[in-house]
């Protein structure tokens, strides 16, 4: 489980630390203050286990173990090219770098932005047979990371990581050198040109869960269903009790997954009682196609967490198109799956009722979707100049604010902006 984060130049981010990070953590702010960003950050370095050796000709010494990304995610997208189709970029761009594939199938990079005497202007990628790399690997090449940092040579060292450097002897650094996802404002240091984060704590997901805008309104990657049935035990049984919880009126569904008309990807059908045939799931409304999928998936990633291979869930907006009584709903569902298993979950929004049924799980032990507030932690998020500023709500601790200070996502002149914020004022003051 991670602890702690460290961040040099990602996205908006030009430097930031985060600490105390727990099982269950869910991130508010403005926007543009990051919550995104961390996210992606998050999402990348927990895609980097495909084993590889990070090969330099100026240094010694010279070969370094290192992790490159795998080619699918849990959900079977390509990681980079998930990315950047969020973003609305180009599935290729390399005008910040110049990659090949070697004689050796490695793959031989440079990096233009870094001065020619710095050791990562041109380096090497390489893996052992059977895991050379292919050409089409070179589409998707956009980091390393090294394993045994506390071996990484002090050309390798950003300022922020010599200054803030993680105490938890298991750490991970993570080297991005794709321009479009670099900060790259007041860069005068030569690894200005990178984006550089150091994740600390007890072992690397061995499965990583993103479920934003864009899958929901997906469907789900032939391969990823087809994985689903052959190891997730009852998963189409176990989609339907799920759903039936959070959409009490689809008591007795039956769910089957199989292949859409396209033939690559697979759909959800739902075999309502009394209903002649199946509708797709794509036919009910947004909220019911978003709670279908993020359970869909989760029930699979809980279920490898109960093989031991553990899971870090990424959640980007969960209140997207859900009435609030349907939202709790699906909170309590999700923090239901997820209790006792070794998935980590961080979760972004911008939603007062998720905040408010935070505070409310965490006072509710006797509750099957209670959590536990030694899990639980809230953060906060500011950027100031491209500095990450972070204020971290314990456990309860978001509850005590919110009944002292009312709404936490707020502050300075936001909270007089703020239509909720104004409105509760005008009764206030009402005679």
């Amino acid at each position: 489980m991670l602890q702690s984060l460290t961040i040099h130049r990602f996205r908006g981010i030009r430097e930031g630390v985060i600490q105390h990070l727990r099982a269950f953590n869910v991130l508010i702010g403005p926007n543009n203050s990051g919550k995104s960003a961390l996210l992606e950050l998050l999402y990348l370095g927990g895609l980097s286990r495909r084993t590889c050796q990070l090969i330099t000709e100026t240094i010694e010494p010279p070969v370094h173990a290192a992790t490159t990304l795998v080619a699918r995610d849990f959900l079977a997208h390509s990681p980079t090219k998930r990315l950047r189709q969020r973003h609305g970029y180009a599935v290729r761009e390399t005008d910040s770098f110049v990659i090949d594939l070697d004689k050796e199938k490695a793959l031989d990079l440079e990096l233009p932005d870094l001065p020619a005497t710095h050791p990562l202007h041109r380096f090497r990628l390489a893996a052992e047979a059977p895991d050379r790399f292919r050409k089409t690997d070179m589409q998707h090449a956009v980091l390393f990371s090294l394993s045994q940092p506390n071996q990484a040579p002090p050309e390798f060292i950003p300022t922020l990581l010599n200054t803030h450097r993680p105490e938890h002897p298991s750490q991970r650094w993570h080297y991005v050198w794709d321009q479009r996802w670099v900060y790259r404002w007041n860069d005068t240091q030569p690894l200005d040109r990178l984006a550089i984060w150091a994740e600390a704590g007890d072992g690397a997901a061995a499965h990583v869960l993103f479920f934003d805008f864009h899958t929901a309104h997906a469907h789900f990657e032939g391969a990823f269903a087809q994985r689903c049935y052959r190891t997730v035990n009852k998963w189409e049984e176990r989609i339907a009790q799920s759903m039936a919880r959070v959409f009490p009126d689809m008591a007795g569904v039956r769910v089957n997954v199989k292949p859409t008309p396209t033939g690559t990807t697979w759909g959800g059908y739902l075999e309502l009682p009394n209903r002649t045939l199946p509708i797709e799931i794509d036919q009910f409304g947004d909220g019911a196609r978003h709670a279908f999928k993020v359970l869909a998936a989760l029930i699979a990633l809980v279920d490898r967490a109960e093989q031991h291979e553990s899971g870090l869930f990424l959640w980007e907006d969960p209140e997207l198109f859900m009435h609030p009584a349907t939202l709790g709903r699906l909170l309590d569902e999700v923090a239901r799956l997820v209790a006792g298993k070794a998935v980590q979950v961080f979760l972004s929004t911008q939603s007062l009722e998720v905040l408010s049924w935070l505070a409310l799980a965490m006072r509710e032990p006797e509750q099957q979707t209670s959590l536990n507030p030694s899990d639980v932690c809230t953060l906060r998020l500011q950027l100031v100049g491209g500095t990450l500023q972070v204020q971290t709500f314990p456990g309860e601790s978001i509850g005590s604010w919110m009944e002292l200070f009312g709404d936490p996502r707020t502050t300075g002149e936001d909270e007089l902006i703020s239509p909720l914020a104004r409105f509760l004022r005008v009764r206030e003051v009402r005679p």
